[in-house]
């Protein structure tokens, strides 16, 4: 009986050491996604909706500037939890080898980049080993504010842009960063649009909109969430985040939540 007490006594032990772990790593990945002060040094408002499903979350948010040239994006990693965290890690610091050391200042150069890496990441040295490696869906847009002119290219996700009380909708590519098996002849292309001073952007991943819940226990929806940013885009980003988290936590209700979640709003 003594030996079956130690071995529950242990594993009691190795669950805590790894929540602890995962506590930790939770910090490390925060600490590395930018912060509201650099935020406010790029965009005049801006929000950040970001609920992991789990302590380590595999949607992630990035930003930089080179130049003239302001950026943002949004990734959405396969599954969620510890290996969907790793994955954004690496992409994150992909995304910043883009722009700071190759120096590409287009999205389309820049997912490109990405994806090239990303894929030498997760190649085999190993003779005869083939496998299905994990994928981003991610999102970026590029601002000069020179000319007004927003650029945008994604890899299986959109971007939302608001002006005038209407919105306008650009589909990325329908292949992800990664995930080899998907699509071997990858061409990801930029979309340029001409902006106003006070027009919002919205980039983010899927889990809002695919949260089970309501009356009759659905998915909330793309098309309800682009209402739902349209109609609160009149206040101040900061009023849009409080409207956002309240309306996830009235739909979800008792439900668990399906995915991580993230949302970015900024306006130019």
């Amino acid at each position: 009986m003594v030996k079956e007490f130690e071995a529950v006594d242990l594993i009691k032990d190795d669950e805590q050491d790894i929540f602890e772990n995962l506590k930790y790593a939770q910090v490390i990945q925060r600490g590395i996604f930018p912060k509201d002060r650099h935020f406010e040094i790029l965009f005049e408002e801006h929000f950040i909706l970001y609920r992991p499903k789990h302590l380590i979350s595999g949607d992630f948010y990035w930003i930089g500037r080179l130049g003239k040239y302001k950026c943002v994006a949004v990734g959405d990693c396969t599954g969620h939890g510890i290996s969907a965290g790793l994955i954004s890690v690496l992409t994150y610091n992909l995304l910043n080898y883009a722009l700071y050391t190759k120096q590409y200042t287009n999205p389309s150069d820049i997912l490109s980049e990405v994806d090239k890496k990303f894929l030498e990441s997760f190649s085999s040295d190993i003779e005869g080993v083939a496998f299905n490696n994990d994928w981003v869906d991610l999102s970026i847009c590029v601002i000069n504010e020179e000319e007004n002119i927003l650029s945008f290219a994604g890899a299986r996700r959109k971007l939302m842009h608001v002006f005038d009380n209407e919105f306008n909708i650009y589909k990325g590519a329908n292949y992800p960063i990664g995930g080899w098996q998907i699509e071997t002849n990858r061409n990801f292309e930029t979309v340029e649009v001409e902006y106003k001073k006070g027009d919002k952007i919205y980039l983010g991943s899927d889990g809002f909109q695919d949260q089970m819940g309501g009356e009759k226990n659905k998915k909330f929806k793309t098309k309800r969430l682009h209402n739902l940013l349209l109609k609160d885009s009149v206040v101040p980003m900061k009023e849009q985040l409080y409207r956002l988290q309240k309306e996830f936590l009235l739909w979800k209700n008792d439900q668990q939540q399906q995915d991580d979640v993230c949302i970015i709003g900024v306006k130019l």
